[in-house]
């Protein structure tokens, strides 16, 4: 577990309500639009979205952040703090103190597995409320779910048929109807 991390922005979000948001680099295109809706209703809540930001989907909600001051992001980094490039719309957010870039502390500037393992292990440490989008059977989203579900963290999957071998008793199914009161469950 990674213990040490470089932040730039406003770690005052650390202690705000936070939800990581993942799904597979293999999302199907027909889910898109499902996960943007739960999305857009999220970032209405007073609450940090945290993740990678790093598979095709994520890039897009990620993009999606709307200039309302409710939202809140925590970007974490698999690779060195100092060798990301921010896109316009994170320097906004930067400015406006509602984003936080995280990562592990190295000097690595290509992302590699083990750095995405590092950076996934300091979500984890940080966050015990996840959402999962869309998960591949045979992928790491599988094997971290199975562990974090083990270790009893608050997880939610979008409710959708993609998803339905997700949906267990202790999951909450994310929808339209049920995303405004994550936090109630």
């Amino acid at each position: 577990m990674t213990s040490t991390f470089a932040t730039r922005g406003n770690v005052e979000l650390l202690s705000q309500k936070k939800l990581a948001v993942f799904t597979s680099k293999n999302t199907p295109k027909t889910l898109y639009p499902f996960a943007e809706r739960i999305f857009s209703i999220l970032c209405r809540q007073e609450l940090a979205l945290a993740g990678g930001w790093q598979s095709p989907l994520e890039k897009r909600l990620f993009r999606q952040i709307p200039p309302s001051p409710r939202t809140h992001c925590i970007h974490y980094l698999a690779k060195d703090i100092n060798s990301v490039y921010l896109t316009k719309e994170q320097n906004y957010l930067l400015e406006e103190n509602r984003l936080l870039v995280i990562a592990p502390h190295t000097k690595q500037q290509r992302i590699s597995r083990q750095t995405i393992e590092q950076r996934d292990s300091l979500i984890f440490s940080q966050i015990k409320n996840i959402l999962f989008l869309y998960i591949r059977t045979d992928g790491r989203l599988n094997r971290y779910f199975v562990q974090l579900l083990q270790m009893q963290y608050n997880l939610f999957v979008l409710d959708h048929p993609l998803n339905d071998s997700y949906l267990l008793d202790d999951i909450v199914a994310l929808g339209e109807d049920n995303a405004p009161q994550i936090f109630n469950y």
